[in-house]
C-alpha cells in the first residue's frame, strides 16, 4: 500500500514517514493516510504479548474483520457523493480538521463535521457513533484518492517505452517535486500494470500492510537515478541558456545613465511589461506630467520618468500628483536613475506618491534581467 504524510506531503510505502522522523528526532511517528482505507491500523490487530495473543488474538481479529467489512461497504456506498463532496467543500473553506470552526444552531454549537457525521449515521453508518475518529480518517483517504487520480492522469502523458525516458519526461515537468512523489509515481506504474525491466514490484503489499511494494535497495537505486536525471535536465537547461543568451541585453544602472530622457522612458515601458504590467506610453509633448501609464490588477498608475545626473526635487513630485488627478489614476510614481531631495521625499510622503530612486531601480533591474534569462 502507499501512504501520504499530512505533515510534509511526501508519499511513502511505509506506515511511518521516516523523513519527518529524521527531521524531528524527539517526536513520535504519526500514522499516515493510506490510499486504501482498509490499511488503517484501526482494522488491524496490534500484538499484546505472547500470552494475550494466544487467547485473544483470534477473537479480536474476527471482530476487526467484521468491522472492516461493514465500514468499507458503507464507505464505498457513500463515498460518492457524500464523502467526496464534503471533503472538497471543507477543503475549499479551509475547515477540514479544524475543530474551532463552528456554526451556531439554536442554543447548541454544532461543527460541520458533527453535522456531516449525523448525515452519515442517519444513512446507516452507525459505526461512526462508536468510532467517530474514523470520519476524519475516511475524509483524509478520500482526498488522497482524489489526488492520486489526478496524478495518475498526469503520469499517463509521460509514459514511454523505457523507464529512463518516462522518468525524464515526468521529472522535467514536475521539477524537485519528484522527491515528494517518487512512491506515488511507482505506485501508479504498478497499479496501471506498466512493466519495466528495472522494476520488481512486491504484489503481496496489495493485501499486507507490513509488506513494501518496492524493496528499499531498489527504491534507493531509483531515487539515485532520478537525482541523476534531474541534474542532467538542469545542466541541459543551463547549456541552452549559455548558448543563446546575449549578455549585451543585460541592463545595468550605468547603461541607464547613458540614456537620454526618451530612451529612459522607452526602457521603463519594457521594464514594467516584464514585471507583468499593461503599459501605455504618452505623447512626447503635452503629457500633463505623465510619461507612462501602467496597470495591474485593475489599478492604474501614472509614472513620471526622470533621467537626471543630479537629485530630483519637488517639481517632479508635483507633476506626478497633477497627472494622477488629471488622468484619474489610482496611484502615481516617480522613477529616477538618481536620488530625491529631502523635501521631495517629504512631499511624496504627504501626498502618497511612490518614489523609486537609484537604489530601488537597481532591484527592478535585477527582476528585469532575470526575466530575460527565464524567457530563453
Amino acid at each position: 500500500m502507499i501512504y501520504s504524510c499530512q505533515s510534509c506531503s511526501r508519499t511513502t510505502f511505509h506506515t511511518q514517514c521516516w523523513h519527518c522522523i529524521a527531521a524531528n528526532e524527539d517526536e513520535s511517528p504519526q500514522e499516515l493516510v493510506p490510499l486504501n482505507a482498509s490499511f488503517y491500523s484501526d482494522f488491524h490487530y496490534e500484538s499484546k504479548g505472547f500470552v494475550k495473543d494466544l487467547f485473544a488474538k483470534k477473537k479480536e481479529q474476527a471482530g476487526l474483520d467484521d468491522l472492516l467489512k461493514r465500514v468499507l461497504k458503507k464507505y464505498n456506498q457513500l463515498r460518492e457523493p457524500y464523502f467526496c463532496n464534503f471533503a472538497y467543500l471543507m477543503l475549499s473553506e479551509n475547515k477540514l480538521n479544524n475543530e474551532c470552526e463552528r456554526e451556531q444552531s439554536s442554543d447548541k454549537i454544532y461543527s460541520q463535521v458533527e453535522l456531516f457525521q449525523e448525515v452519515l449515521v442517519r444513512k446507516g453508518f452507525s459505526e461512526l457513533n462508536t468510532k467517530p475518529e474514523l470520519l476524519y480518517k475516511l475524509l483524509d483517504t478520500t482526498l488522497f484518492h482524489s489526488r492520486y487520480l489526478s496524478f495518475k492522469k498526469e503520469i499517463e502523458r509521460h509514459l514511454k517505452p523505457d523507464l529512463t525516458s518516462t522518468m525524464y519526461s515526468w521529472i522535467e515537468e514536475t521539477g524537485t517535486d519528484f522527491r515528494n512523489n517518487m512512491c506515488l509515481f511507482l505506485y501508479t506504474l504498478w497499479e496501471s500494470k506498466v512493466s519495466y525491466k528495472e522494476l520488481d514490484f512486491n504484489d503481496r503489499a496489495e493485501k499486507d500492510r507490513n509488506q513494501q511494494l518496492v524493496e528499499i535497495d531498489t527504491f534507493s537505486k531509483l531515487i539515485k537515478k532520478a537525482e541523476n536525471i534531474f541534474k542532467d535536465i538542469l545542466v541541459s537547461r543551463l547549456d541552452v541558456k549559455l548558448s543563446n543568451f546575449d549578455s549585451s541585453s543585460f541592463v545595468t544602472v550605468h547603461s541607464l545613465d547613458a540614456m537620454n530622457g526618451f530612451e529612459f522612458e522607452e526602457f521603463l515601458a519594457k521594464l514594467f511589461i516584464a514585471l507583468g504590467y499593461d503599459v501605455t506610453e504618452t505623447k512626447k509633448t503635452g503629457d500633463q506630467g505623465a510619461d507612462l501609464f501602467v496597470e495591474k490588477f485593475g489599478r492604474k498608475v501614472v509614472i513620471q520618468a526622470k533621467n537626471y545626473s543630479g537629485n530630483v526635487g519637488n517639481s517632479a513630485v508635483q507633476q506626478a500628483l497633477s497627472a494622477k488627478t488629471f488622468y484619474n489614476c489610482d496611484d502615481a510614481m516617480v522613477v529616477t536613475n538618481s536620488y530625491f531631495t529631502h523635501s521631495a521625499n517629504e512631499l511624496a510622503s504627504a501626498s502618497a506618491i511612490k518614489l523609486v530612486d537609484r537604489s530601488e531601480l537597481m532591484n527592478y533591474l535585477d527582476d528585469y534581467n532575470q526575466y530575460l534569462i527565464e524567457a530563453l
